[in-house]
């Protein structure tokens, strides 16, 4: 992923707005923190942000939400408790990231699951 990341960013550069503050260019990555990951996720902020800065944006997500095929996996049969998720963004805050995104709320809910049944795509 570090290769295919510093390819983007090649490509794309330091973002770009319009008026409107909408990104025009650049590189928002989406990071997914999973149960009993928070190690795991702090050492990627860590290289996100010793890497490239303010030149990127992060998206923290909690949203991991366990299908029925992990119920025999019971490190992953479980959501991101709100104390793991806490960790990881204050983390971030102690890196000196400020371009992030950080989700509030309840979002592992099986509504935020599609269906995967090539519908609508």
């Amino acid at each position: 992923a570090a290769k295919a990341l510093k390819e983007m960013f090649r490509q794309t550069g330091k973002p770009v707005f319009d008026d409107r503050e909408m990104m025009k260019k650049g590189i928002i990555v989406r990071h997914l923190l999973l149960p009993g990951c928070v190690e795991d996720s702090k050492a990627i902020l860590k290289y996100l942000y010793e890497t490239y800065g303010d030149a990127i944006f992060i998206s923290i997500m909690n949203q991991y939400t366990p299908l029925p095929h992990v119920r025999n996996y019971p490190e992953l049969n479980r959501k991101v408790t709100e104390e793991e998720y806490e960790e990881v963004v204050d983390y971030a805050i102690e890196l000196g990231i400020e371009n992030a995104f950080v989700q509030e709320g309840e979002t592992a809910e099986e509504s935020f699951i599609p269906a995967f049944d090539g519908e609508g795509v």
